[in-house]
């Protein structure tokens, strides 16, 4: 008995009739009918009862089918692992945040041992050009942070963080005293002791900068934005220098520079996003990999 008469018997029960489970399977009903009667002979056993039009499966019937598709599943899972070792296995992934693609090299380099056949090819840039190129099918995966949660039909969407953001204050600034260094419970601070401050943000066409600019509106404060930088390390330098305040996402904040931190009563939040595509199968080296970037990166400061 081979695989494909085994296909053959799976389709009969689907489909209760020889007719059409023969045009299913581009053989004739003669050949179909014949197959089975051997087998019936050959097992010494009914696998369905011939009914007007219709053949209705048996109890034998049942356990030869079931044991049928999980040999048909073997066959095909088999065959999946045997085409990704003979194929390199790629995942195109963009990444718009300088600490999740920090905390994406040391799992992945950590992985990379385990899977010699796994590769990645990474796309660093603006969640705006990430998003486009995920749209064009170039990535299978984009992890990006936005101001707000999406939909989106043709990926899966699964929210990896929820990050508030909070005011980075210098250490001698005259209102110090308002903010702290408790990171897991800064205070919440009177937003107008900081109303005209300079600020330095992450440039305007990222989601941290609107963020920011929404906090300055809602609390009215005459903020000016005297340096725009695409690096948080940049930015809180900039701070800890009293050069000017900065309001970034309080998870890529650097816990060991001495900054100080307070948030307004209002929360604001930045949600990191991983957007998978829904056309495509990944192979269990990319579940295994997404699966503990997701959980480091959640768990990063426990």
């Amino acid at each position: 008995m081979d695989l494909k008469q085994l296909n053959y018997i799976v389709v009969i029960a689907e489909e209760q009739n020889l007719t059409r489970a023969a045009e299913r399977l581009f053989v004739s009903q003669s050949t179909l009918s014949l197959f089975l009667g051997k087998l019936e002979k050959e097992l010494g056993l009914s696998l369905f009862a011939r009914e007007k039009n219709r053949l209705s499966i048996t109890p034998a019937g049942e356990l030869y089918v079931e044991t049928a598709r999980k040999m048909l599943d073997m066959k095909k899972e088999l065959y999946e692992k045997l085409h990704i070792c003979q194929n390199d296995d790629t995942l195109n992934i963009g990444i718009s945040s300088q600490m999740v693609l920090q905390i994406f090299a040391k799992v992945f380099a950590k992985y990379k041992p385990t899977a010699p056949n796994f590769n990645a090819n990474v796309m660093e840039g603006r969640a705006v050009a990430i998003l486009d190129k995920l749209h064009e099918g170039k990535l299978d995966i984009a992890i990006i942070g936005r101001g707000e949660l999406i939909r989106d039909d043709r990926y899966h969407i699964q929210l990896m963080k929820k990050e508030e953001v909070w005011l980075v204050v210098p250490p001698n600034h005259p209102n110090a005293a308002a903010a702290s260094t408790d990171y897991d419970n800064p205070p919440v601070a009177d937003m107008s002791l900081f109303a005209n401050e300079n600020f330095a943000l992450s440039p305007r066409d990222t989601c941290d900068y609107q963020i920011a600019l929404r906090l300055f509106n809602d609390y009215h404060m005459n903020a000016g934005v005297v340096c725009e930088l695409n690096s948080t390390i940049a930015l809180c330098r900039m701070v800890l220098q009293g050069l000017c305040l900065s309001a970034i996402p309080c998870y890529c904040i650097p816990r060991d520079m001495g900054l100080l931190v307070c948030r307004p009563d209002k929360p604001y939040y930045r949600y990191m996003l991983c957007l998978q595509r829904k056309d495509r199968h990944p192979s269990q080296d990319e579940l295994n990999l997404m699966n503990l970037l997701t959980d480091t990166y959640a768990h990063y400061y426990d």
